[in-house]
């Protein structure tokens, strides 16, 4: 009867380990828990932006479900200020002249806004002019056209007039045998010409070189071919402006 006794004592005694040990491992574990990343300034200084698009903030336009602003870049500027940049969309197309840029701080505070164009988009959408023909009107306004680099339907706003326009991209020379990557902008309904830029700025710079004179740069060999690339640099090789290296049938 004693030993009965004892054993059940053992087996309640277990019984009772059993629910208390796992009681103290939960508390344990409980206090050893992280807690919740705190959001980094860059993340608070964009969530920022962003509530500042989709409110219409200042210059920034609230416009209806045809009108979308979407980010696709974030520069970091000194002392905690981030530079969040968004392009928009009016209806699924590009509105080219209508991006816009918020200044936030890593805090989540917005500090200034800046848009391109503060009115609503409300254009027809629907071209009349193919973009064959487009291209076509574009291509007269470069004297040398080695490639269509793009074409595209886009909305074109500037000095406030808004225009559905097909954009081309032509990359060639001008008369003056000057590289070209020109933009043209015709409008979808008329055909005419309603703008265009070119990618390619002409500059005059002044710089001063420290070594050898003259500079020399090794060519290598294919057949018959000389290509100006040094083997001896890795990396180092002429082009011109299409990135097409320059050859030769000797080595002067």
């Amino acid at each position: 009867m004693l030993r009965q006794t004892a054993v059940a004592g053992t087996v309640l005694a277990m019984t009772l380990a059993g629910v208390v040990v796992p009681a103290s491992l939960a508390s344990a574990s409980e206090r050893s828990a992280p807690s919740a990343a705190e959001p980094s300034p860059v993340e608070l200084a964009v969530a920022a932006a962003d509530q500042a698009v989709r409110s219409g903030l200042d210059a920034l336009v609230a416009g209806g479900p045809d009108e979308q602003y979407d980010r696709h870049q974030v520069t970091p500027w000194d002392k905690d200020l981030f530079s969040v940049a968004y392009e928009r969309t009016y209806n699924g197309l590009p509105v080219v002249g209508g991006d816009a840029v918020v200044l936030a701080d890593g805090k989540g505070r917005v500090r200034a806004v800046r848009s391109a164009t503060e009115g609503a988009i409300a254009v027809p959408t629907e071209a009349q002019i193919k973009s064959g023909q487009a291209v076509k009107t574009s291509r007269e306004r470069l004297a040398n056209v080695d490639k269509v680099d793009s074409k595209r339907l886009v909305v074109r706003v500037k000095d406030d007039v808004q225009t559905l326009a097909w954009e081309t991209v032509l990359v060639g020379t001008t008369k003056d045998h000057v590289p070209s990557k020109l933009h043209v902008f015709v409008d979808a309904r008329t055909g005419k010409v309603v703008d265009s830029y070119d990618d390619v700025k002409a500059g005059t710079g002044h710089s001063e070189w420290n070594g050898p004179s003259p500079l020399t740069i090794d060519t290598s060999r294919s057949g018959s071919q000389y290509a100006l690339r040094d083997t001896t640099r890795p990396g180092l090789q002429c082009s011109d402006y299409n990135g097409g290296l320059f050859t030769g049938p000797d080595d002067d």
